[in-house]
């Protein structure tokens, strides 16, 4: 307690005092005691003097000066302004937050909020790397402007979008209003954005760039659509009911064996009616946009009907695939046997209605495996 404010003032409020006074605060902040020596580099005469005075000693000399912060305490006390070294330093520098303990408060709300969240994510078991990056790195503070608070509400909100993925092609902005309310939530470059697009990359085993490709490629990889017209999906020699419009189109290319494109926007305007004709027939699938111009090349309108994913199936083959297979149509799909191809294959068995039978071929080196039809969620390839 200070007893005397005004003597404590007069006797240590005084500018040659002021580096003394400071150096005991840097240690308060840092959670340190004010207890052994303070030493005090390159003082001038007027400090020495002064520090020399208040504690009733002889003039000093050498460099640099060292004071005694228990003689301090007991001349204070001795003395009646106050009862301990520590408030007299709060009294004349003002209040000292202690960093330290701050810090240590700091740190056991991060830990409690990725605890909660781990709890939290009990049914993503396929985002816990991701989340173990995001803390290991520090992007989730960075994220959050090292807010808690922001960044807990950050996280339950990319939790609650990645469990509505996949996406039978929904459109970004309609996923961001449904999920927070906001249609710019999911932006490029917004914090909550980017923490999506890094657990979507994270599990499908891909890196995160900046480039508007990436985050494209990202969200089609969950069947979400960044832009409607942008990666359109190509096939050959798909026809459809010539009541419909994407049925007069792909007649008309048919007809002439040339391959078409068809965009998301185009495909969200359809329905199972368009491709009626396909129960019960297949589609081959293929991963290579050079099948497809083979085929033409050679073919034309002789082709049997293909469909081409161009790596890893984008919006708008999803939604194709996903109409055909509504129809009834069986797919075969045809891809290289390493990791990108049989990615594509678990994919398309994945997302495609599970009754639906898929048949799998792929090849290595040349050379053709047998098929496979599977309907559980993996490729396995036999000779």
């Amino acid at each position: 307690m200070i007893h005397d404010p005004d003597r404590l003032q007069q006797a240590l409020g005084k500018a040659t005092l002021a580096r003394l006074i400071q150096g005991m605060a840097a240690r308060l902040r840092f959670g340190q005691s004010l207890g052994g020596t303070l030493t005090l580099p390159g003082v001038s005469a007027e400090e020495r003097s002064a520090i020399d005075h208040f504690l009733g000693r002889r003039p000093s000399s050498g460099t640099p000066l060292v004071v005694r912060l228990a003689e301090m305490e007991r001349i204070l006390c001795e003395s009646g302004m106050c009862d301990s070294l520590v408030e007299a330093v709060q009294a004349i520098a003002g209040p000292i937050e202690d960093q330290r303990r701050a810090r240590d408060s700091a740190s056991q709300r991060w830990t409690n909020l990725f605890s909660s969240i781990e709890a939290a994510m009990a049914d993503l078991p396929q985002y816990r790397g991701w989340l173990a990056r995001i803390r290991s790195t520090g992007l989730l503070k960075k994220y959050s402007g090292d807010d808690c608070i922001f960044a807990d509400i950050l996280l339950r909100q990319a939790l609650f979008v990645l469990r509505q993925l996949p996406q039978p092609a929904v459109p970004l902005a309609e996923l961001a209003t449904r999920t927070t309310g906001d249609s710019h939530a999911l932006d490029a470059g917004k914090p909550l954005s980017t923490l999506c697009l890094q657990a979507i990359a994270h599990q499908q085993g891909l890196k995160l760039s900046r480039a508007a490709d990436c985050r494209r490629q990202l969200w089609d990889l969950v069947g979400v659509v960044v832009d409607e017209l942008s990666a359109p999906v190509l096939v050959l020699n798909l026809r459809g009911t010539a009541s419909t419009l994407i049925g007069q189109l792909l007649n008309l290319m048919a007809d002439s064996g040339e391959p078409c494109h068809l965009t998301v926007r185009q495909l969200r305007r359809a329905d199972e009616r368009v491709f009626g004709e396909w129960n019960s027939r297949t589609v081959s699938v293929c991963e290579n946009p050079s099948v497809i111009a083979a085929a033409a090349q050679r073919l034309g309108p002789r082709s049997l009907p293909l469909i081409c994913t161009a790596g890893q199936p984008a919006s708008a083959a999803q939604l194709l695939l996903d109409l055909l297979c509504r129809t009834g149509c069986r797919l075969r799909y045809h891809g290289d046997l390493d990791p990108p191809g049989i990615a594509i294959a678990n994919m398309l068995m994945q997302r495609l209605r599970p009754a639906r039978s898929i048949r799998a071929r792929c090849r290595e080196a040349g050379k053709f495996r047998e098929p496979v039809r599977r309907s559980l969620p993996a490729v396995r390839v036999f000779r």
